[in-house]
């Protein structure tokens, strides 16, 4: 099948296939016309390269994963090496994460500070995303969100 036919099939542009091919990926065979002729196997070479693109693998990093395949592994990730790249994209994931948080705590507290900085009040504790979320009961049973939820409430309820 031709580079169009296989785009096709993988859901992906041939600009993608050209550069999986330029990176080693998948390898068509040639015609003396420089057409490019790919089989079934590459059709799912490019379907898991796109599967594990889309999970944050860099395509770069799928070799593992297709040699997996090309010394007889029924699936991708039968291999040592294929799992040891889960775990070293999941471990760049959770610094990633870390990171994250880390920058959404220093913006709380400068949110916190610069809310509070002209006010006589003691600055309440900032919410989190899961106390906001969580209601509390009135003394009427009636369920309610807590007012150091809800910095406006408290000062208005002082």
């Amino acid at each position: 099948m031709r580079i169009g036919e296989l785009a096709r099939l993988a859901q992906l542009s041939p600009k993608a296939i050209r550069r999986y091919e330029a990176l080693g990926l998948v390898a068509p065979e040639r015609h003396p016309n420089g057409f490019r002729e790919y089989d079934d196997h590459t059709v799912r070479l490019v379907r898991e390269i796109r599967s594990l693109n889309r999970l944050g693998i860099p395509v770069e990093e799928t070799r593992p994963f297709l040699d997996c395949l090309a010394t007889g592994g029924e699936h991708v990730d039968d291999c040592p090496a294929s799992l040891a790249e889960y775990q070293r994209t999941i471990d760049a994931l959770t610094a990633e994460i870390d990171a994250l948080t880390a920058r959404r705590d220093a913006l709380t507290d400068r949110l916190r500070e610069a809310a509070h900085r002209h006010s006589s009040t003691r600055p309440l504790p900032w919410p989190t995303a899961v106390s906001a979320m969580q209601p509390s009961s009135g003394r009427d049973g009636t369920t309610r969100q807590r007012a150091q939820d809800n910095p406006t409430e408290a000062k208005e309820s002082r």
